[in-house]
């Protein structure tokens, strides 16, 4: 990660030139260079100087690593940053294209696939190799693996967001939870006295289970070589089952084993609806297993991570027959069953104590070693067991608010039935170890087999008392069965509630006794304590009738069935709850978060489920008289028909052939669908569309994000900006893009959308193994690479250049509406597009290293490319004058048009700013600025603003980014780039 509490000694190389020295960080391979004026250099952040000096010690880094007027920090490398890599020796990393990302607190404890919790900010050294929960909404829980973790300083403002039933988080402003209305962020979720006002309530999605927190587990050893050893009938075969352990790394298995957590689960189901048959006999070793689909499809998954193979699931219908001391019961059911063929399985379970053969007839217990297991180990057990034996959580017949106590069997025949009592004694022991009573046993004759042997049913009950039952189903719950793990989620939820009605009430009896003793009258009594659980009757009979018992919940409080039809989240688990307050917090540590690789793009926090880019300038005939009078609906009408704001959905309906044409064609796929004209591509970087290098590979969760995305302008700091020209600096470079002082212009900002974000996520783990393979040290795992002509780099090229595709071509999309709108005012007005530039995207250029071509591949995360007159790159229009270089300012404050100069081929490798560049926080800036007043000023101005919620407005106030004027001026006088005209707004549409 980056350095803390060190920066470099910065050498002033010439005005607005600095060097980061090599010899700052023991592995830089170059130095870091900034330009920057003095005014801008003390501005600059810790952060952004050390990640510059990070990108320095990556292989085939050619000059400087270098960070633009802009620059701030980023993830891997600063936004703002250039880095050029040798085509051959060099590499390429997602982090130095770019991608956003929201974050939560250091506290925020995160649920595993093993059913503990552990703090995001313990996950540096160990997310790459971990699997966490992860909602597929509306079915049951997924688990799924990390592929980033991000820790960066905090920038945003902080919330503390509580629910209804007491859970709570610490987030930043920008992060999406699930809520009935969809992934929502934290700022934008409705606060809870306006929702009580308007008589709505939106719902926030909570996974009630919490499991227990992590404790790393000791080195004991559970099954060694010599206990596989002694199992021996057939020494041949025992020495083959010995060596396919060790194979699998199963043994010697100790108790911090990573594949110990799966044999548990195993273990635990097969003490229930299981059976083991161990003869030492290679044909003749066989584990069974019985559930639905769905819960086997979990145990085959568990059983495949031990390095075993498991059958298909198999489904039949069976007759049965069941002699009891009331009667006999004839039914036919069908059955599911799985089974492992195994003896090196069947050798190392029968070692760890799982029984061989019916269980109803052996005695066994539980071996010494589950003692000394760690909580959440043994919560495996447990949870396991429970799945295929204990109870399912159900309502008492006639009591629609009280659950029955759950219930754990075993069948033992005569004979052996002290040995049962004793295996359910341990059970409540391991109980005890988490703070869950158990009340007794009972026995009872149970049935009778077709030998006429009798077996009794053992009875262990847990207590029923609300507290325990929260704690059984939230801690330790159900694996390997979905429909059980269900209720239990949904129970907890609704016994937590039902709980704090009762307190409610407790709380309201005891208050009106005590006014009562003071002299209180009545009315005052009901005025004060009347509420929607506490009613006059309560009141009355608790002042005069007294109560010798604990109160209930009140007649008009929802049942358990009816809560579960409202509140249930389909059968995963999830539930909807109420949200209690939203507020502010202070915050100054670091925040984090992750890229998950599961499709849903969410994991489960404190309980909560948490979840490329470019501009183009267009040009008119119109001219400010002409525009101004209808400028407001003009902006209304522009922000209909343009998509915006987070999870913004397309008006396009496009098919997956037609998607992986426009990542194949970029602006030329929508040109020939009509979404502009040919002259649009000739005034394009790349003519809206790079030639992919290799075959187009992208996933299908790639094509499910870009699909409605398609023609959307999306959130934050992307917007369409209605301007007027208002300066020219050069009337003959201005004259060659078209550009007259009081033109009307239309500026969109907008990348690649979720397909980008995703195409990014997908390749960071790859490329965080390839780091590994190709032995690439990294000072931050953020700057995740690969070799460039390596296999996973290539790909990774491949992908990136198609996100760059789709981004051209929402763009041309968006053009195409924008175009419609003023049509539909003005009539058949002139609006020619200018340029087209990108700003996130590596390419592979030649540029003069050495005095020598050399080629390499540029990567710009928030820089943009500027190249000079004669380049052959530049579109033909163009080529005489220079490329034209695009910086949009920030909200309300002036755009810069420049043309690429010469000296940006010598300096920065063709390249420069791409905006203004954030120098406040969004946090910082929530607090100070209200969206109001924003919009107020800015109307004060002349610019009419429309955006998708107040808040927008106020983390987009001017006053947090640098100021545009200055970031120009500096490859102004450099030579990098010149100013040509300056632009200024007179409507925006914001996401």
């Amino acid at each position: 990660m980056q350095q803390k509490g060190k920066l470099p000694k910065l050498t002033k190389v010439a005005d607005y030139i600095w060097d980061i020295p090599i010899d700052y960080m023991e592995k830089m391979r170059v130095p870091g260079r900034l330009f920057l004026s003095p005014t801008l250099l003390k501005g600059l952040e810790s952060s952004t100087l050390n990640q510059t000096a990070n990108v320095a010690t990556l292989p085939g880094i050619r000059n400087y690593s270098m960070a633009m007027p802009d620059a701030h920090p980023g993830y891997g490398f600063p936004i703002g940053g250039v880095a050029a890599f040798d085509s051959e020796e060099g590499v390429i990393s997602p982090g130095g294209v770019g991608f956003d990302i929201n974050c939560l607190s250091k506290d925020a404890e995160v649920l595993h696939e093993h059913g503990y919790t552990v703090p995001i900010s313990e996950f540096d050294n160990l997310w790459d190799s971990e699997q966490i929960k992860c909602m597929n909404f509306g079915t049951k829980p997924r688990n799924t693996g990390i592929a980033a973790f991000i820790e960066l300083p905090t920038r945003e403002k902080m919330y503390l967001l509580t629910t209804g039933s007491g859970e709570s988080i610490k987030a930043s402003a920008e992060h999406p939870f699930y809520t009935d209305s969809g992934m929502v962020r934290v700022k934008d979720l409705q606060d809870p006295g306006q929702m009580q006002e308007q008589n709505q309530n939106q719902r926030i999605a909570i996974f009630p289970f919490k499991g227990v927190e992590y404790e790393a587990p000791d080195s004991n050893m559970i099954v060694g070589l010599e206990d596989v050893r002694s199992l021996a009938t057939d020494r041949k075969n025992i020495e083959r089952t010995i060596s396919e352990l060790i194979k699998n790394n199963l043994l010697p298995l100790n108790a911090d084993n990573d594949k110990l957590p799966y044999l548990l689960k195993i273990m635990g189901y097969l003490l229930g609806d299981g059976a083991m048959y161990f003869t030492g006999n290679t044909n003749k070793d066989t584990i069974w297993f019985c559930g639905t689909g769905d819960d086997l499809d979990d145990i085959r998954l568990d059983i495949e991570k031990l390095g075993f193979t498991p059958s298909r699931i198999y489904s039949r219908t069976g007759n049965h027959e069941i002699k009891t001391q009331h009667l006999n019961a004839l039914f036919s059911r069908e059955g599911h069953f799985l089974k492992v063929t195994s003896s090196s399985l069947t050798a190392l379970l029968a070692c760890m104590g799982v029984p061989s053969g019916n269980k109803t007839t052996q005695e066994y217990l539980l071996p010494d070693w589950i003692s000394t297991l760690r909580l959440w180990q043994k919560r495996l057990l447990l949870s396991s067991f429970f799945g295929a034996e204990l109870s399912t959580p159900s309502i008492m017949t006639g009591h629609g608010y009280n659950f029955y106590a759950p219930i754990l069997a075993v069948n033992k025949q005569e004979g052996i039935i002290q040995n049962g009592e004793e295996f359910l004694d341990q059970i409540a022991m391991l109980l005890l170890d988490f703070g869950i009573d158990s009340i007794r046993i009972r026995k009872r004759k149970a049935y009778i087999n077709k030998t006429g042997e009798v077996s009794h049913r053992l009875r262990l009950q847990i207590s029923g008392a609300a507290n325990n039952l929260i704690k059984l189903w939230s801690i330790i719950g159900y694996e390997y069965n979905r429909k059980r793990q269900h209720l239990a989620c949904a129970a907890v939820m609704y016994l937590r509630k039902k709980e704090q009605v009762i307190a409610e009430r407790e709380h309201a009896a005891q208050e009106a006794r005590q006014m009562r003793e003071s002299g209180e009258p009545l009315t005052l009594i009901y005025s004060k304590l009347v509420s929607a659980h506490v009613n006059k009757r309560f009141i009355e009979r608790s002042l005069y009738e007294g109560r010798s018992s604990r109160s209930r919940v009140p007649a008009s409080f929802r049942t358990f069935d009816v809560f579960l039809s409202e509140s249930a989240i389909g059968t995963s688990g999830m539930v909807w709850d109420s949200i209690h307050s939203i507020e502010e917090i202070e915050y100054d540590g670091f925040v984090y978060d992750f890229m998950v690789q599961n499709e849903h793009h969410n994991f489960v926090a404190n309980s909560f489920v948490v979840s490329n880019c470019g501009v183009r300038v267009i040009r008119t005939n119109l001219t400010e008289n002409d525009v101004r009078p209808k400028i407001r609906k003009l902006v209304d009408a522009l922000f209909r028909n343009v998509p915006s704001g987070v999870g913004a959905k397309s008006k396009l309906k496009v098919s997956d052939s037609e998607l992986r044409n426009v990542f194949e064609d970029g602006a030329g796929w929508a040109v020939e669908q009509g979404y502009g004209v040919s002259e649009d591509l000739e005034h394009c970087e790349e003519n809206g569309g790079i030639k992919l290098p290799g075959e187009l590979k992208v996933s299908d969760k790639v094509m499910k994000r870009g699909r409605p995305q398609l023609g959307t302008l999306g959130s934050g700091n992307h917007f369409l900006e209605v301007q007027c020209v208002r300066e020219i600096y050069d009337q003959d470079i201005a004259d060659a893009f078209g550009i007259h002082k009081g033109d009307i212009t239309i500026m969109i900002h907008c990348g690649s959308r979720g397909a980008g974000h995703q195409i990014c996520t997908e390749h960071l783990r790859v490329l965080e193994k390839a780091a590994r393979k190709y032995e690439i040290e990294l000072v931050d795992r953020q700057l995740a690479c690969a070799p460039v002509q390596s296999k996973e780099g290539q790909e990774y090229f491949t992908a990136m250049c198609a996100g760059a595709n789709y981004a051209w071509a929402n763009r041309q999309v968006i053009t195409h509406w924008i175009r419609e709108t003023f049509y539909r005012f003005f009539g058949e007005i002139e609006m020619d597009l200018v340029y087209d530039v990108a700003h996130n995207v590596a390419k592979l250029e030649e540029h003069t290293i050495d005095g020598k071509p050399t080629m390499v591949y540029v990567h710009r995360k928030g820089a943009t490319r500027a190249f000079p007159p004669g380049h052959p790159d530049i579109p033909k229009a163009y080529r005489s004058v220079g490329q034209p270089v695009l910086i949009p300012g920030s909200m309300g404050t002036p755009s810069y048009i420049l043309c690429g100069m010469e000296r940006a081929m010598e300096l920065t490798f063709g390249s420069a700013c791409h905006g203004a560049g954030r120098v406040g926080s969004r946090k910082a800036a929530l607090r100070k600025y209200k969206g109001a007043q924003i919009e107020k000023e800015l109307l004060a101005k002349g610019i009419t603003v429309k955006a998708t919620h107040p808040s927008v407005l106020a983390e987009e106030a001017p006053a947090v980014y640098k100021p545009s004027g200055d970031v120009v001026d500096v490859v102004h006088r450099l030579g990098v780039a010149c100013k040509v005209a300056q632009v200024v707004p007179i409507g925006v549409a914001k996401g």
